[in-house]
């Protein structure tokens, strides 16, 4: 009886000691090939994997897309793709690559009512340092600029749902418009 107590007591700290262990890991590259190694087409890169605003999220690109996602641990400490309903899906893409005579590839994704908007996008220009959205309805604050050695992306997360048409402008150091999607 002592030796059957004794396993069990052994089993639940090994099992927590894996579980706490799982949870205090940071994601990784890996991770996310892992997560979308089934996904086709195949991942190619994975640009970031970054803490901003709270959640960790990954920019990463497969043979047509470049996608914005959201990771999160299950359980087990696991790391899992989920977008805003709990589905394993991506938050918003935009296509790859972007065409020569681009200074910026971007979309706009929301779902349902009372879930965010995301605008997220690459960066072609470099002299673009600076991203504004505006809606039919209004002016979003300035989108965040993620660096990732050579290649720059902005995202802007709202509250408000996608209201069409969206105007994206790009600015340089001295607030200078260079891109304007209402040319």
């Amino acid at each position: 009886m002592k030796k059957c107590l004794l396993s069990i007591v052994i089993i639940i700290i090994l099992v927590s000691v894996f579980l706490i262990f799982n949870h205090k890991q940071t994601p990784t590259k890996d991770d996310v090939f892992k997560i979308t190694e089934k996904w086709a087409p195949a991942t190619k890169e994975v640009y970031i994997l970054r803490r901003i605003d709270g959640e960790w999220l990954t920019i990463f690109r497969n043979t047509h897309s470049i996608m914005l996602a959201r990771l999160e641990q299950n359980w087990f400490g696991f790391w899992e793709i989920k977008d805003d309903t709990g589905a394993e899906s991506t938050l918003a893409s935009t296509y790859y690559p972007p065409t020569q005579d681009e200074e910026i590839s971007w979309s706009a994704s929301g779902t349902e009512e009372g879930n965010p908007t995301y605008y997220f996008g690459q960066i072609v220009n470099p002299n673009i340092k600076q991203i504004n959205v505006e809606s039919k309805e209004n002016l979003l604050e300035n989108a965040i600029i993620i660096n990732s050695d050579e290649t720059r992306f902005f995202l802007l997360k709202s509250e408000e749902k996608v209201v069409l048409p969206v105007n994206i402008r790009g600015f340089s150091d001295s607030g200078k418009l260079i891109y304007s999607t209402y040319r």
